[in-house]
């Protein structure tokens, strides 16, 4: 009897390796921890604006809450991005 789970007999897999398509973009450490970094700013903000601004312009109190944490947003996912590409690679194959 034949083991079902050695390889054939010429050593090739049955089905060529298939690389990632040229355009896509892969989820990295940087942009994960940008996109977590922007998310966080962005509820931040609205937490430390949303009170002031309600007292102080009450018509307008979700408006401006809402570009300030845009804002935020669009600030802290950069400066995220370029820290963590700054920080030394991670070597896990020594664990």
């Amino acid at each position: 009897m034949t083991d079902p789970f050695a390889p054939p007999p010429d050593g090739q897999l049955t089905r060529p390796a298939t690389p990632a398509p040229a355009g896509r973009r892969r989820w990295t450490k940087e942009s994960a921890g940008g996109a977590f970094a922007g998310f966080a700013a962005f509820w931040g903000a609205q937490m430390l604006v949303f009170e002031p601004v309600s007292q102080m312009l009450p018509e307008y109190e979700h408006t401006v809450t809402a570009l300030t944490g845009i804002l935020a947003a669009a600030a802290a996912y950069p400066l995220a991005r370029w820290w963590l590409k700054r920080l030394p690679p991670s070597d896990s194959s020594k664990r």
